[in-house]
């Protein structure tokens, strides 16, 4: 689609916008989330519960609201996305339980399903191909600024204010993006060959969601039988893949390229070993170092901003380099820092950490952009939809697992404990953690390592 250099930057703020906002609501809520938890009387298993509520609907859902745009258009999904992320955010506002909390913050993962499955797809439409790697560079920058102003605004509203002031804001700036996309973007509507899979999608959003949500409810005997009712669907979705016309997740696409496949591999490892960062330095510097909300939020800062400084950076080197290396070496960056992170005690002194975090965040930013890069220019471009669906859903399939071997690794150590009590519990869990997501993140570099040198572009439907 050509576009005139007006909506074309229009059309990137409103994705930057949607882009912006998980980050940074995760981000803030971590900081208010010991705040929160005093509120309702919920120990950090319950908090990590408020965190993973939302990416359980959007990692269920994302590939079905991706792979649907390829139908319907991006246009009308996305502005449903924005309207559905707004208004739940004001739900939130008004929660006066924990259970409204919950359901409004599941409520917030389908409208992040319904944006996120379509930005990367509208984006690479609005520019050109020779700046692709530059676009998603810029995009990812207001993510990390997002993860960078998350910490010090929830900090501060959390601090001086109220933590539902958080929610406002994002209400706003859902608006903003709908507005944008209503005003500047337009789409011709598609006129597709074949009919959406409904019963593929039937059986992949239970299945996904369902898994992750039993995997963070563990330790429990009825999350383990909720583990294997979600396994179980698994059989009978490859069989209908196999047999519709255009399923919703091909499995050829994945036996045709095999760079597209570890690629896709590679963005669940790595997201699972960075996304709970945030939350586990904020129970540290909180739970553990006694700190306020917003001493804690300005040391929080670190590694965002050097995430927001590099991105771009690192987007552009994807453009003249391997990007699959590169993210490689992002990710043994990030798994060094993380290690290093799993021997952190309560008196561990503040500038170790902070060149740590300085470390996770340039070990991030070269893992980000260059890997979304990879998985782009793997497939042709009526297939963006099906593939920006697949990337923000590996992605959010990582952050939802980071989130529940997070709360699997609290309820193991913690359990029910609350107060300055349970800091040595919490120290022990937070170390596990560490541990687990720097091994993680080791093996996403080997597995990002292998994919820089294999397969090709992912054949259109019609091809053999």
């Amino acid at each position: 689609m050509n576009m005139d250099a007006r909506s074309a930057r229009a059309v990137q703020i409103a994705v930057g916008l949607a882009s912006f906002l998980t980050p940074f609501l995760n981000s803030a809520l971590s900081v208010a989330a010991p705040t929160i938890g005093r509120e309702f009387s919920l120990g950090p298993p319950e908090l990590a519960l408020v965190m993973i509520a939302q990416l359980v609907s959007a990692a269920a859902l994302l590939a079905a609201f991706g792979r649907l745009s390829d139908f319907t258009g991006r246009r009308r999904i996305f502005l449903g996305g924005s309207a559905i992320f707004s208004l739940a955010s004001l739900v939130i506002c008004a929660s006066a339980t924990p259970g409204q909390l919950i359901a409004a913050r599941f409520l917030q993962g389908v409208g992040d399903a319904m944006t996120f499955g379509v930005s990367a797809a509208i984006l690479v439409t609005a520019v050109e191909p020779e700046h692709r790697g530059r676009a998603l560079g810029v995009n990812l920058s207001f993510v990390y600024a997002g993860l960078a102003l998350g910490p010090l605004l929830g900090g501060v509203f959390t601090a001086w204010l109220s933590w539902r002031i958080i929610f406002v804001l994002t209400a706003a700036l859902g608006v903003c993006a709908f507005w944008l996309v209503a005003r500047f973007w337009k789409e011709a509507r598609p006129t597709p060959s074949s009919r959406f899979d409904w019963l593929g999608a039937a059986l992949f959003v239970p299945g996904t969601g369902g898994f992750i949500l039993a995997l963070s409810l563990q330790p429990s005997w009825l999350a383990t039988l909720g583990m294997a009712a979600a396994l179980g669907l698994a059989p009978l979705f490859l069989a209908v893949e196999r047999r519709h016309p255009d399923p919703l997740l091909p499995p050829a696409i994945f036996r045709s390229s095999p760079r597209f496949l570890l690629a896709n591999l590679t963005s669940v490892l790595g997201y699972t070993a960075a996304f709970s960062i945030s939350f586990l330095m904020s129970l540290y510097f909180q739970n553990v170092r006694a700190m306020t909300p917003q001493a804690a939020g300005l040391l929080m800062l670190i590694q965002p901003v050097v995430q927001a400084l590099g991105s771009t950076l690192a987007g552009s080197l994807a453009d003249r380099f391997p990007p699959a290396r590169l993210a490689s070496a992002g990710l043994a960056l990030l798994g060094a820092g993380l290690l290093a992170l799993g021997g952190i005690g309560a008196g561990t002194p503040i500038l170790p950490i902070a060149l740590v975090l300085v470390l996770l965040g340039i070990g991030f930013s070269l893992f980000a952009s260059p890997n979304m890069s990879a998985i782009m220019a793997c497939v042709a471009g009526e297939r963006h939809g099906l593939a920006s669906g697949l990337l923000a859903t590996m992605r959010t399939v990582g952050m939802a697992l980071s989130m529940a071997f997070t709360g699997m690794m609290l309820a193991l150590f913690v359990g029910a404990g609350r107060g300055p009590e349970a800091a040595p519990r919490i120290l022990a869990s937070l170390q596990g953690c560490f541990l687990l997501f720097g091994l993680t993140a080791l093996a996403g570099a080997v597995v990002s390592w292998l994919g820089s040198g294999k397969g090709a572009k992912v054949p259109n439907q019609d091809e053999p």
